[in-house]
């Protein structure tokens, strides 16, 4: 693991340009309240709470963002499956209390956006990094936040960023960042959202986790 210390000011970076075209579809996982295509405009603190690349308060630029997948099992694994251990059969079980309120939406980028891709070993160098930047768990995001926030210092041209999902590894994560004036990136497509506290959201559930052995009770009749 390379120093976790954010570079020098002095230091320059060459990020990997990656276009995500217009047209990209894109999956989230969030709370129903909120429409899939909304940026959450609260920076992450500093040093606790918050995701691994979030703004964050102090970084100077408080750039709402939005998290998402590439595919509809990689934006669950990501927000569902994170530190579930495997029971003595094998399997992960997600409490209904994780998906109460939640729903899986598909959005579709509006126009060319430029990401910073961190998905290869010389990706990652190119940033000064390496899988670590990607991989950390929970207690080193208030680093990786850091890191994030260098790189776009590095890369103002850049709207967000990519990585490979630490928990579908065959996938990639984004995030993407709204900056003042920019034009709306994303908008709703497909079908309409699938509400996760239900039968059906529980069958959706298991049918995309199942091969990674992970399941989720359906909710419990209600008595008449």
């Amino acid at each position: 693991m390379p120093d976790v210390k954010v570079p020098a000011p002095t230091a320059t970076a060459a990020p990997h340009r990656e276009v995500l075209p217009a047209g990209t579809l894109l999956h989230r996982v969030h709370l129903a309240a909120y429409p899939a295509t909304a940026f959450n405009p609260n920076p992450a603190d500093a040093l606790y709470e918050g995701g691994r690349f979030c703004s964050f308060q102090g970084d100077g630029e408080h750039l709402p963002y939005l998290y998402a997948g590439f595919s509809e099992r990689t934006a669950v694994m990501e927000t569902l499956v994170r530190g579930i251990p495997f029971d003595e059969r094998g399997w992960r079980r997600i409490r209904r209390a994780a998906v109460r309120g939640r729903v899986l939406s598909q959005i579709e980028t509006t126009c060319d956006i430029p990401l910073v891709a961190l998905m290869t070993p010389d990706q990652l160098a190119g940033v000064h990094q390496d899988e670590w930047l990607v991989h950390s768990t929970p207690e080193t995001y208030a680093r990786t936040r850091r890191w994030a926030a260098w790189i776009r210092g590095q890369a103002p041209w850049a709207l967000g960023l990519k990585w490979p999902s630490k928990r579908d590894l065959a996938s990639a994560a984004c995030i993407l960042y709204e900056r003042n004036g920019a034009a709306g990136l994303v908008k709703p497509a497909g079908p309409e959202p699938v509400p996760l506290d239900t039968a059906a959201g529980a069958e959706l559930l298991n049918r995309l986790l199942a091969p990674a052995r992970t399941r989720i009770e359906p909710p419990r009749r209600q008595a008449h």
